[in-house]
């Protein structure tokens, strides 16, 4: 399954959108505030709650499990996920509809479509997407260094972090594949391993670097190191497989260049091996690595060949009251680019400077 289309009505920030998402790589441009991450969080809130919900879920099972997700991933006060709702005069109703399709092709079409008001009432018009392999969100923030004892934590605790970090510890928890499973991953995190600088183990409830020089705990490590770590970890035990999902909010910060650049190509080579992936960034670098992989590397569906890049600009209104959403399949097409303009306009002061001194 490959999520296809979605369309928005008065959802959070989003008065009216329409998102036609490729197989391969969706990208999310804007500025803070703009709702890329809301938007990577409701698809990720809608695939998790089929799952938790079953195979064949009622709307009425799915439903129940949406509402508690999307409270525990967005954090509303009080639980009250009636604040999702487009903010105005009086009370007002969102519309949801994800659309999906066997392998982004448009046949076999499933959805599920929603309506939520300000009041906090969800109801399920339709639901019947087929149940999901694998989801996974990697929030800003990195995990493994707080991995020791946070899920008894959150169990226990009212802890200021949202249920994607909760998750995504449930799915570090488990533990490697092995057969001929493993075999078909191991030559996908070969190249991460690199990076890295060695494996990586869970001993405990703690992760370590397995290396040349021997192991070496996580919080000792970067946190640009502690990413890719993650990652690879997530492939080895099967949490991010073949026709799943990645969600990545910023997967740039506190990574170094050369990081960057090779964190664009491994979205690539995941892209290839079968997962859909949605990336919301601020980074020059990330960007146009992605644009010049699938501009000058062709597309296709075989191992390490993107799916292709799709380009979304989320741009805030003056009165910053409600974003508008344009889409490209080329980086150049995108307009307005906040991040291409701010670069372009950095030159520009940049030259003047040099030419008046």
């Amino acid at each position: 399954m490959k999520l296809t289309t979605l369309h928005l009505d008065n959802f959070s920030v989003v008065r009216h959108a329409t998102f036609g998402f490729s197989p391969g790589i969706n990208v999310f441009v804007g500025r803070n505030g703009a709702g890329k991450s809301h938007v990577m969080k409701l698809l990720y809130s809608m695939l998790r709650s089929g799952w938790q919900a079953g195979p064949k879920a009622s709307p009425a099972a799915f439903g129940t499990a949406l509402k508690e997700k999307l409270a525990g991933v967005y954090r509303p006060d009080e639980r009250a996920i009636g604040r999702l709702v487009n903010r105005g005069v009086g009370r007002k109703k969102a519309t949801i509809e994800l659309q999906s399709s066997e392998n982004g092709t448009g046949e076999q079409q499933a959805s599920a479509r929603f309506t939520l008001s300000t009041l906090g009432s969800l109801s399920v018009t339709s639901y019947n997407l087929p149940e999901t392999s694998s989801s996974v969100y990697l929030p800003t923030h990195e995990v493994l260094a707080m991995y020791e004892g946070f899920l008894n934590a959150y169990e226990q605790r009212e802890l200021s972090f949202d249920e994607t970090y909760r998750d995504l510890c449930l799915q570090l928890s488990g533990t490697q594949l092995r057969g001929p499973r493993l075999t078909k991953v191991a030559a996908l995190v070969q190249p991460l391993e690199t990076i890295f600088g060695g494996s990586i183990r869970l001993e405990g409830n703690r992760f370590y670097r397995v290396g040349p020089g021997g192991s070496l705990e996580a919080p000792l490590l970067s946190e640009g190191l502690r990413k890719i770590g993650a990652l690879i970890h997530l492939l080895l035990n099967g949490s991010l497989m073949k026709n799943g999902f990645l969600f990545w909010d910023e997967p740039e910060t506190n990574l170094n260049p050369k990081l960057v650049t090779a964190v664009a190509h491994m979205l690539r080579t995941l892209s290839g091996y079968g997962v859909q992936v949605f990336v919301a960034t601020h980074d020059f670098l990330l960007l146009n690595q992605l644009a010049l992989d699938d501009q000058f590397s062709g597309a296709g569906a075989g191992q390490g060949k993107s799916l292709g890049v799709k380009f979304f600009g989320m741009n805030l209104s003056h009165d910053q009251t409600h974003v508008t959403v344009q889409s490209a399949d080329r980086l150049a097409e995108l307009e307005p680019n906040d991040i291409l303009d701010e670069f372009a306009a950095f030159y520009d002061r940049r030259n003047g400077l040099m030419l008046g001194a």
